[in-house]
């Protein structure tokens, strides 16, 4: 599968891995081709943990630049992604899925702005 195809026709789109842990895994796929993990905590204290860029190829291989950012787990990192169904993604051949949470017009947050989605449009991406 492209990279551009688990963005889908917008900006982007954000998967939630199902709840197994104390941990809300999440990851963007952006309509460039880069990808953005990030995890939270989940209870009342519910706080953003750590989140890494990846490049993905068209193998669905994630690769994440190093040094990874302070606190990262990197086991906690998906390297491959191994299935898709429908709007469910697996990775690395395990068990958890990761579904479809959200299609996103912009991400300004994570530097995907009104101009920039722009931009991409005209050139294509």
């Amino acid at each position: 599968m492209q990279p551009q195809q688990l963005a889908g026709p917008k900006c982007g789109r954000r998967y939630e891995k199902e709840y197994l842990n104390k941990f809300r895994d999440c990851i963007t796929f952006y309509c460039d081709g880069r990808a953005r993990f990030e995890r939270f905590c989940y209870g009342e204290g519910a706080c953003f943990v750590f989140g890494a860029w990846a490049a993905v190829d068209q193998s669905g291989a994630l690769t994440y630049p190093l040094p990874l950012e302070p606190g990262a787990d990197p086991e906690a990192l998906p390297r491959r992604l191994t299935r898709v169904e429908g709007t469910t993604l697996y990775f690395d051949e395990k068990r958890p899925k990761w579904q479809l949470e959200k299609e996103l017009d912009a991400d300004p947050k994570n530097g995907y702005g009104k101009l920039k989605m722009a931009l991409l449009r005209v050139r294509g991406k």
